[in-house]
């Protein structure tokens, strides 16, 4: 039941089902009844777990460098330019 019973602002939301069971509290009371339109069920992003799932595939071909150290070391080794194919020992 999508409920927002903030009764010092009086709004009661639902279904009128879910909003009837409210008969009692509200008899005698003045009352807006508005009726909303159908909600639409939100479907998951498709695109976004498309990508998530390319990322998974690829992640598992990714090769494991090792411990956190190796790993820092390849990235500054990387910013030194190795990665364009500088020689790092002149």
């Amino acid at each position: 039941m999508l409920q927002s019973v903030a009764m010092e602002r009086g709004v009661i939301e639902g279904t009128w089902e879910e909003v009837s069971r409210h008969a009692r509290e509200l008899a005698g009371k003045r009352v807006r009844v508005t009726v909303l339109e159908e909600a639409e069920t939100t479907l998951p992003n498709e695109q976004m777990l498309a990508a998530l799932s390319k990322v998974r595939e690829r992640a598992i071909e990714m090769p494991y460098s090792g411990s956190t150290e190796e790993s820092l070391k390849m990235l500054r080794e990387g910013r030194a330019g190795k990665m364009f194919g500088n020689d790092l020992t002149e």
